[in-house]
């Protein structure tokens, strides 16, 4: 299918995500400071004793100029992957030093809203267009060349994802992903092209009109060793447990935990113990939840000096790395935060 045909697939499905994101970028998110320059660890907050505990969350690194955003991302082999909406720039930054390096740019229109960011084994990197369903790969040998050209070195990976949210791989390279405000989960095989929709209509929208966010009810998504998959509500504050039967059959569909701590539940990552860590945006909180749903807050930060309106999140060793999606909604309305900001958080 032609690259024109396949940008436009879903264009008309997608367009609720779209016109959300352009309300919240035009009326929600208000004038600020031009983030400094990138560096190693700059501000600090310190955070309330807990099981488990944060030690030291810090603003690690800043993603372009004050008018740019990053929502989802990746990490492979100590590197950490990013895509600004502003006008698709793909950014490498060392997970070690804070370095930021430019490697891609995304054929996306400037402003478009993109979500999710993950990498497969040999570090290729995709990223979701909730506007479009798409999801684009940049090949890991195209990552960083001077000559690097949008419409040649990227391709639509998949298409018909409509709402396409956080993104995931399993064990066998089939890629998930959320569908964000579609209340829908889909799957693609390691050679790409139209998704399957595995799980629809699973979960319900927050009778809270308060929460602008609330139309997210498939947000982010994290696989467990078993290969389960797991979303989460945002309005709500419910984590989801999708079972993956052989044959990629859809199993039993269970709540692991719905707590008001959770509200803004967003970025998903379970670990090898089948911990849910989950990132919640509204509250400006990292949590973690254990097998059995015990929740427990591993940093709130009340004042906003560092988390604000956190959104995907992934980890290296002992340190975990969110995005500043910075809407100024939930704990975060009255701030002036604007730009893209990776927050780095150490746990014990």
């Amino acid at each position: 299918m032609p690259f024109s045909s396949r940008r436009t697939l879903g264009l008309v499905a997608g367009a609720a995500i779209a016109a959300f994101a352009i309300y919240l970028l035009r009326n929600r998110i208000r004038p600020a400071r031009t983030p400094g320059p990138v560096a190693a660890p700059v501000d600090s907050v310190p955070v309330m004793s807990a099981t488990p505990s944060a030690l030291r969350a810090r603003i690690f690194a800043t993603i372009g100029d004050s008018g740019s955003r990053i929502e989802g991302v990746a990490v492979h082999r100590g590197k950490l992957y990013v895509a600004d909406w502003k006008d698709g720039g793909v950014y490498r930054v060392d997970a070690s030093t804070g370095d930021v390096e430019r490697v891609g740019q995304l054929p996306t229109k400037p402003g478009e809203a993109l979500l999710g960011v993950a990498t497969d084994s040999a570090g290729s990197v995709y990223v979701g267009a909730p506007a479009t369903g798409l999801v684009y790969r940049i090949d890991a040998a195209r990552l960083g060349i001077s000559d690097f050209r949008p419409r040649r070195d990227v391709e639509a990976y998949a298409s018909g994802a409509v709402g396409a949210n956080g993104l995931a791989f399993d064990a066998h390279g089939h890629l998930w992903i959320s569908g964000g405000d579609a209340n829908a989960v889909y799957h693609v095989g390691p050679k790409g092209g139209k998704v399957n929709v595995f799980a629809k209509g699973y979960t319900m929208v927050s009778n809270d009109t308060t929460m602008p966010v609330r139309a997210y009810v498939t947000n982010g998504l994290g696989i467990d060793s078993a290969g389960n998959v797991y979303t989460a509500n945002t309005g709500t504050g419910e984590i989801t447990r999708i079972q993956v039967k052989p044959g990629y059959e859809l199993g039993a569909i269970t709540t692991v935990a719905k707590d008001a701590r959770l509200l803004g539940a967003d970025g998903l990552l379970v670990d090898r113990a089948g911990n849910v860590w989950v990132s919640a945006n509204f509250r400006n909180a990292l949590a973690r939840v254990s097998p059995a749903g015990e929740v427990a807050i591993v940093l709130h930060d009340s004042t906003a000096s560092v988390l604000r309106f956190p959104a995907e999140l992934k980890r290296v060793g002992q340190t975990f790395y969110l995005t500043n999606l910075n809407f100024t909604v939930g704990a975060n309305a009255g701030t002036k935060y604007k730009g893209a900001q990776i927050v780095a958080v150490d746990v014990r």
